[in-house]
């Protein structure tokens, strides 16, 4: 058996004193993730994982010892680049396919996304259109 100096400690079931240091939790996780997610987004994407937009549900992977859930640096960066795979498969998929027209029962479209003012409303404007209305009705 190797002594912990040569880089196996007898307690750590065969895992070398490097790997043992690579496990962070999942807080340590959030602080390292592009974004800072917090640790409960980081513990649901252990549980969980994040669905893709090609529909595959993308899990970062994780060990749980004493109740205590890690991770690691490599594996976070494996789930991020394993996200990013499946949508980019999903978007060359669908890249190669126009999108159908629209359905003319539902409509023109909203126009959502422009740029075009909104009239602002005051106490004032209120005020003349109630005045308005209620001379319509001859109160």
């Amino acid at each position: 058996m190797r002594t912990a100096t040569e880089g196996t400690s007898s307690n750590t079931g065969g895992h070398t004193t490097n790997d043992i240091d690579r496990y962070i939790t999942l807080a340590k996780a959030a602080q390292a993730a592009p974004g800072r997610p917090s640790a409960n987004a980081v513990w649901r994407w252990c549980r969980r994982g994040v669905l893709a937009r090609s529909g595959e549900r993308v899990r970062l992977r994780h060990i749980r010892q004493g109740g205590r859930v890690f991770t690691r640096i490599d594996w976070l960066e494996e789930f991020g680049t394993a996200l990013a795979a499946a949508d980019t498969a999903h978007f060359d998929a669908r890249a190669g396919t126009p999108l159908p027209p629209r359905d003319p029962a539902y409509g023109p479209p909203s126009g959502r996304g422009s740029r075009r003012a909104k009239p602002v409303v005051t106490k004032a404007n209120r005020n003349a259109e109630i005045e308005r209305e209620l001379d319509e009705e001859g109160l």
